[in-house]
């Protein structure tokens, strides 16, 4: 089983922008993803991170995936909980879907910061970076 650990982070808020991606196998962490996004919003930031993890899925052929997220607003609107409503989230939120549908089985689950630190650890070192 895989899972997916994503985070987004953003300094200043919108400000330098990063992601960070833990990919798990039976709880090993097989690769991870840490790179700069350039200047963005935390939000955007989570869904970036979301998006490369879901492009992750696709290039990989993994067919059944549980992702993890501390964002609570990107699973709630990716679970179709909340609306979109900001401009700047739609076309991201619709990116998102598209990949999701392309992928047999993929679940979103929102946890707490504190269980979400590899990830968070991940977008720091690529924020950190000269």
């Amino acid at each position: 089983m895989y899972k997916i650990y994503c985070d987004g982070a953003s300094r200043s808020n919108p400000g330098n922008a990063s992601i960070g991606i833990s990919i798990q196998k039976n709880n090993i962490e097989i690769d991870n993803i840490s790179k700069k996004i350039g200047i963005a919003s935390n939000n955007v930031a989570e869904y970036q991170s979301l998006i490369e993890a879901l492009n992750y899925c696709f290039q990989n052929k993994i067919d059944v995936v549980e992702i993890f997220l501390d964002s609570k607003l990107v699973v709630e609107q990716m679970n179709k909980n909340y609306r979109v409503k900001s401009e700047n989230l739609i076309n991201l939120y619709n990116d998102a879907q598209k990949l999701v549908s392309k992928i047999p089985n993929v679940k979103l689950t929102h946890i707490k910061r504190e269980f979400n630190k590899r990830a968070d650890q991940l977008a720091n070192e690529a924020l950190d970076k000269k």
